[in-house]
């Protein structure tokens, strides 16, 4: 979709808020959304939008990077704090009602906010927002797919390599650095997250960071990772084992596998959050392993890791899954002293199935004599 079409749906949301009256215009200072509705990529500006004027406020770095990004834009410059510019800004687009990205905007710009609307445009109204370009940010369109499916294809590709040339002795950070480089050999811009590498009782914790503990043969290893292409992240988990794995291994591998198919297989557009997380989870429970799966079985991807919507069982699991959203299916087994398995795919949910975008193989066991 290009930026065109984006900015018109914003402007359509501006009288769908709820309240007294239309908004007159909103403020977006959010990077992820900012970058969405202009394209410029920088790490500093605010857009205005109204039903006739779309403006990026940035500072001196970064005019000619927004003028030749932000096609859609006109671009002003601020200089020192960008509040008294947003200000006479939204007095010339007499912009009465103006909304804001509350769960974004910090106590303190806040307030410089109020204190230059008050010198500027006392007539202004602040109107909290939360969601209000997030909500169009779920639905990709087909170029936001490709560049998520061309991430998750380096991360893919980048584990194989490495876990097939992995032995015991070699280090959870040593492991998390190799794939780091193999995925910028393949062209990646950077990481999406902090890669978690968590071997043996270390993977009972879910998001673990990488130590310098040995890992040994034949204890489970959790492998969480992924990377920007072009803006776009990717995220995949795969539990790998270095040689033989024991009986409890082979018993929760299954038993998050069968959980992570039931949900790939069944997971469509319309479904609540939390009916999409009940197919993985009730697999689960059913093996007698219900207090060990505690976090939510996925959330949506694209331009952040983290991003709506929420495949899980609590509040944010009471919105409907869009057609064309990216979510992750990331169900996981955690015992404490043991370790855990989770595996995790990305997919793209469809009206009568969802497509999965992640081709990273998943058998567990590392050859040693290989």
């Amino acid at each position: 979709m290009a930026t065109g079409s984006r900015l018109a749906a914003a402007r359509r949301q501006l009288s769908a808020v709820e309240g007294e009256s239309p908004l007159d215009g909103v403020l977006i200072t959010d990077g992820a959304n900012r970058r969405y509705l202009s394209g410029f990529t920088g790490s500093a500006g605010i857009l205005l939008i109204t039903a006739s004027a779309a403006l990026l406020l940035t500072d001196s770095r970064y005019i000619e990077q927004a003028t030749a990004q932000a096609r859609e834009f006109e671009v002003i410059k601020y200089e020192g704090p960008p509040w008294p510019t947003v200000a006479a800004q939204a007095k010339r687009l007499s912009a009465h009602r103006l909304g804001f990205e509350s769960e974004e905007m910090s106590v303190d710009s806040y307030r410089r906010l109020l204190q230059a609307l008050e010198q500027e445009a006392a007539e202004v109204e602040l109107v909290p927002l939360r969601g209000f370009v997030e909500q169009l940010r779920q639905v990709k369109d087909a170029g936001e797919i490709e560049l998520i499916r061309q991430a998750v294809e380096i991360a893919d590709r980048a584990f194989e390599q490495v876990a097939a040339g992995l032995r015991p002795g070699t280090t959870e950070r040593e492991v998390a650095w190799l794939l780091e480089v193999a995925m910028r050999q393949r062209g990646a811009d950077g990481l999406s997250f902090p890669i978690i590498v968590a071997a043996g009782p270390n993977g009972a914790m879910p998001h673990h960071s990488p130590s310098d503990r040995p890992i040994q043969a034949g204890e489970p290893v959790v492998i969480d990772m992924g990377c920007r292409y072009r803006g776009y992240c990717s995220d995949m988990t795969r539990t790998i084992v270095l040689g033989e794995a024991g009986e409890q291994f082979w018993h929760v591998y299954q038993t998050v596998l069968q959980a992570q198919q039931a949900c790939e297989a069944g997971v469509r557009a319309g479904l609540l959050g939390k009916q999409a997380d009940a197919l993985a989870r009730d697999v689960i429970a059913a093996a007698g392993h219900k207090e060990h799966f505690g976090h939510g079985t996925g959330h949506g991807v694209g331009l952040e890791i983290h991003e709506a919507p929420y495949l899980t069982f609590t509040e944010r699991g009471e919105a409907t899954l869009p057609e064309r959203c990216v979510v992750t299916v990331e169900p996981g087994i955690y015992l404490s002293g043991w370790g855990g398995v989770r595996i995790e795919d990305m997919i793209v949910v469809g009206q009568a199935r969802s497509q999965i975008l992640t081709t990273a193989h998943k058998q567990p066991i590392i050859d040693l004599a290989s």
